[in-house]
């Protein structure tokens, strides 16, 4: 009997659905602006959204829950994709 490897599971900040990490879209700070982090690799603090739930991340509400979790209250600049 083989052994399963780990798979890293993350949390949507929108919908709160767990999710396999590679599914989800990445976003970090870096500077004074949040990106998406396509690689997944970027250093620092990461939230994930679902893809379905990207969209939502232009309501005051959840843009709020996406800056807490990563920390980043100050920041000036949101880089959010056009959908």
């Amino acid at each position: 009997m083989s052994k399963k490897g780990h798979i890293p599971e993350r949390t949507c900040v929108v919908c709160r659905k767990k999710c396999c990490k590679y599914e989800l879209v990445r976003f970090c700070v870096k500077g004074d602006k949040v990106i998406i982090d396509d690689t997944h690799t970027a250093g620092g603090r990461g939230a994930y959204t679902c893809p379905s739930c990207i969209f939502q991340l232009k309501k005051k509400k959840y843009l709020k829950k996406l800056l807490y979790a990563l920390r980043a209250q100050q920041v000036k600049e949101v880089e959010l994709p056009n959908v």
